[in-house]
């Protein structure tokens, strides 16, 4: 796992924690399981937000799960990539046709 550059000083302040990442190879990237080595989220509300290229989540809830004993992982939002340049394209679109 890499290492992290650097950490939540005071993380056990927060009671919920958004966890944003991208998907790589079907599964959880290698910095995102460091931090949670590196972070105990135990006791917290944890809100995944991912993107993806279009094969799903793959094994990354399983992962995050594994990494977060005590944690309560709670559904996570996805979109696959393309959809978020999609989106900003129609409404950038729209908006200059209005």
């Amino acid at each position: 796992m890499p290492p992290l550059g650097h950490f939540v000083a005071d993380i056990g302040r927060y009671d919920t924690v958004y966890l944003g990442m991208p998907i790589w190879g079907m599964t959880a990237p290698p910095v995102i399981r460091s931090f949670l080595r590196a972070h105990n989220l135990s006791g917290k509300v944890v809100i995944p937000f991912i993107t993806h290229g279009g094969y799903g989540l793959g094994n990354s809830i399983d992962v995050l799960r594994a990494h977060m004993p005590g944690a309560d992982l709670r559904p996570a939002f996805s979109m696959e990539a393309d959809q978020e340049r999609k989106t900003l394209e129609q409404v950038s679109s729209w908006l200059v046709e209005n």
